[in-house]
């Protein structure tokens, strides 16, 4: 039928109900066009399946690929410290069917220890945006010091005694921020993750153990393990009786871990903005909400600036740390 006709139906009474149906479902046909419905996209995640940033990415997955249209397949890329992944999303088509999951560790602070990259943190990427942010948890085990004071008490007293088990770069630079500021001396010492570090905090072999709020609640919740302090500016709410580490006395001091999703350089700014406004919608929802915040996360949002700003800070403000401790570019 043409348009012409179409309109003489409608305006000659003939067929209302079949102009307001079809008028209903004008909407339907246009969202049937739009820029991703049809083919699936994929969200790349630099991470084996499994763990809390492939728990995550799976939880935006299917509610975003609503909100856009189309399906969003969750592709794991572990490995290299999350190049594997950021590259793959560098080199990707810039039309938004491929987007990134990256965190702190990954784009802003892989620059500052690795001589070369296969991306350019700020110029391989256009941000769409924040999706939340979680602190790092000090903890031992129960027979362990009492406060955070007590612990680095410890530390200044023999030097390199004091060992602290730690599965990412980004928990290396806040506990050499601690050591620098406490002026002691840490024994850090890496992990893969958890699995094996806790065992070993718990045997006695580590005195202290480090990760996030996400991976550290249920221990301390279950009495295995206490927090002595929490890494944010703010008290964790699902944890309040841990204090800061600025309330322990160190005023200022704040390392976060946060997560955002990016897309490829050149992807059209039409098009981040409709990932970012559906991103935003995702977090916005109570059930996405409740699941982020259930282990001590803060959901962000917002625009695709406030990613960008959060990246770009975070490279000035973590270089001289690198740099004062003496981490050498690998």
């Amino acid at each position: 039928m043409s348009l012409f006709t179409f309109r003489r139906l409608c305006a000659s009474g003939l067929a209302l109900i079949s102009c307001a149906v079809a008028l209903s479902v004008a909407p339907s046909a246009t969202h049937a066009e739009s820029t991703f419905s049809g083919k699936p996209m994929r969200l790349i995640v630099p991470f084996p399946p499994g763990g809390g940033g492939d728990r995550l990415g799976r939880l935006l997955a299917g509610p975003l690929g609503k909100a856009l249209g189309t399906d969003i397949v969750v592709e794991n890329q572990g490995g290299a410290n999350g190049n594997i992944a950021l590259q793959t999303v560098a080199r990707a088509e810039p039309d938004g069917r491929v987007l990134g999951l990256t965190l702190v560790d990954h784009i802003a602070v892989n620059p500052l220890i690795y001589k070369s990259l296969p991306y350019d943190p700020l110029k391989d990427f256009k941000p769409v945006g924040l999706v939340l942010s979680t602190p790092y948890i000090v903890a031992v085990a129960e027979n362990g010091p009492a406060t955070l004071g007590d612990f680095v008490g410890q530390a200044q007293a023999k030097p390199g005694d004091v060992s602290i088990g730690y599965p990412t770069t980004n928990i290396q630079i806040a506990m050499l921020d601690l050591e620098a500021r406490s002026k002691s001396s840490l024994n850090l010492i890496p992990y893969r993750g958890i699995a094996q570090g806790l065992p070993d905090m718990l045997g006695g072999r580590l005195s202290a153990w480090v990760g996030t709020s996400v991976t550290m609640r249920g221990y301390i919740e279950g009495g295995k393990v206490r927090g002595l302090a929490v890494t944010s500016a703010e008290r964790v709410k699902v944890l309040p009786d841990i204090p800061t580490v600025a309330e322990a006395g160190y005023p200022g001091y704040q390392h976060v871990s946060w997560y955002g999703v990016i897309a490829p350089a050149g992807t059209p700014d039409r098009t981040i903005n409709e990932l970012n406004k559906a991103l935003n919608d995702v977090l916005g929802r109570p059930e996405v909400k409740a699941e982020i915040e259930r282990d001590g996360a803060a959901v962000m949002g917002g625009s695709p600036a406030a990613l960008k700003s959060a990246l770009e800070s975070d490279l000035r403000r973590l270089a001289p740390i690198v740099q004062s401790a003496g981490l050498k570019p690998q």
